[in-house]
């Protein structure tokens, strides 16, 4: 991005108050210092100084830009032959791994870049599939997009959902990723079960995700009605959802610290287990077609959550997305992309950044999930309402279908970056648990030393 300076008017401030201390007491003198320092402090304050600004300038639009993605995305390769008909100078090379490789694994896609990456042969863009984004950052393989946010001109509130585009900056203010899209999980509850017990709805809205769960074990210990289940999920898929919620108790990714073998993560998996031999899991539990059922609560993904929250027929009701227990709502980091540091045309790989962040683009059907971009946010929200209304009978209306996923989008304040590998190691582990095969003990034992060693690599 080239700069154009606008002007720098600088009003400096010369000399000093000379004064001398001869014959004066050292009360004297220590009070004409201090009042020589305020008048210092004052002057600087009334300096009127225009600093240096830059203006967007777009770059030569001339050259190549490569493209590094785990699987094939239609949105982006139509984006790319949209992008070279408006620029028939730029070339736009997408590498997919999986099709060139035949290699379906997250785990060989992260040794093929970071091999591309030690060589600096990395692709310009980077889009992030279950890669180690802390990791990354902290090689300083990824650019700060902080600055190109702030000086492209369209990037604001009008256009774009701004919390979302910057729910991945860092405590230091970098961002080094950059969402397309935005995916989160809902927790809702049962109108039915709710309407039973109303008094505990008055703290579910700022509930943290064990807190909601917590109300939905008492929502099936306290009703009459048969087949109440807690969720349809099982042990390991609800203690990941657990887990999450209280993650930074357990494992500090920035100071690279694990605190898992501990009573506190014991309890975890224990209440977990207990839950499921109390027939508190509906999964693989019930005739769903046979059988009268309630599940106190649903987790469900954004799009379907929304439209069943306002489907009278559906019992679904006071549907959030998932906050943890600091309040952190986070997107799925897999719908990011980021920009390779070691880039030579960093200008021109913003300005395709640019272009799939544009009305145009956002607005594809191919673009599955909510767009960043408001335009392309009214026209995912007409898809969504049109595919889950064909058929139904729900008494919907799309402007509450769209406020209400508005109004979710605006919570976002987080991005999950936790690096796919921990979790494959705590799903392992976990797993043996939940399979009889070791104690809960032996679980934070054996990933407290699995994931010290993990940072220490």
């Amino acid at each position: 991005m080239r700069i154009k300076t606008k002007s720098i008017l600088a009003l400096l401030l010369c000399g000093f108050l000379a004064f001398s201390g001869c014959g004066k007491t050292s009360e004297d003198y220590s009070m004409e210092q201090g009042s020589q320092q305020k008048l210092e402090v004052d002057k600087s304050e009334t300096i009127m100084e225009e600093q240096e600004k830059e203006a967007y300038i777009q770059p030569e639009m001339k050259g190549e830009i490569t493209i590094s993605c785990f699987y094939e995305q239609e949105f982006l390769t139509m984006a790319a032959e949209k992008f070279m008909e408006a620029y028939p100078d730029v070339t736009v090379t997408i590498n997919v791994f999986n099709e060139t490789s035949g290699v379906s694994s997250a785990e060989d896609y992260q040794t093929y870049l970071n091999t591309k990456i030690m060589t600096g042969n990395a692709e310009d863009i980077i889009f992030n599939s279950f890669l180690p984004i802390t990791k990354y950052a902290e090689m300083g393989v990824f650019e700060d997009l902080g600055r190109y946010l702030s000086l492209t001109p369209e990037m604001n509130d009008e256009h774009y959902f701004m919390n979302v585009l910057e729910a991945a900056k860092e405590e230091n203010g970098i961002i080094y990723l950059i969402p397309y899209m935005a995916k989160f999980d809902v927790v809702s509850f049962s109108e039915k079960l709710l309407s039973e017990q109303p008094s505990l709805a008055q703290n579910i809205q700022s509930a943290s995700f064990s807190d909601r769960m917590m109300i939905a074990n008492e929502l099936i210990q306290n009703t009459n009605k048969r087949n109440a289940f807690l969720v349809q999920m099982n042990e390991l898929s609800f203690a990941n959802y657990w887990i999450k919620d209280v993650f930074r108790d357990f494992v500090n990714i920035k100071d690279k610290t694990v605190n898992i073998k501990t009573e506190e993560y014991t309890n975890l998996l224990n209440m977990v287990k207990n839950l499921s031999e109390s027939n508190a899991f509906g999964y693989d539990k019930i005739d769903f077609y046979n059988t009268e059922y309630y599940f106190a609560t649903t987790c469900d993904y954004d799009v379907q959550a929304a439209f069943y929250e306002l489907d009278t027929s559906a019992d679904v009701t006071l549907g959030m997305p998932i906050a943890d227990e600091e309040g952190k709502v986070a997107i799925n980091a897999n719908g990011c992309l980021a920009m390779n540091s070691a880039s030579e045309n960093k200008d021109l790989a913003w300005e395709f950044i640019r272009y799939l962040l544009s009305d145009e683009v956002q607005s594809l059907p191919s673009l599955h999930g909510l767009a960043v971009n408001k335009a392309g946010f009214d026209a995912v929200v007409e898809r969504y309402y049109k595919f889950y209304s064909e058929g139904n009978r729900s008494s919907v209306e799309k402007d509450e279908y769209a406020e209400l996923l508005t109004n979710w989008m605006k919570q976002i304040n987080d991005c999950d970056v936790v690096d796919s590998a921990i979790w494959n190691l705590i799903e392992e582990e976990n797993g043996k648990f939940f399979d009889g095969k070791q104690s809960a003990e032996e679980t934070a034992a054996v990933l407290q030393r699995k994931l010290e060693q993990y940072f220490n690599e």
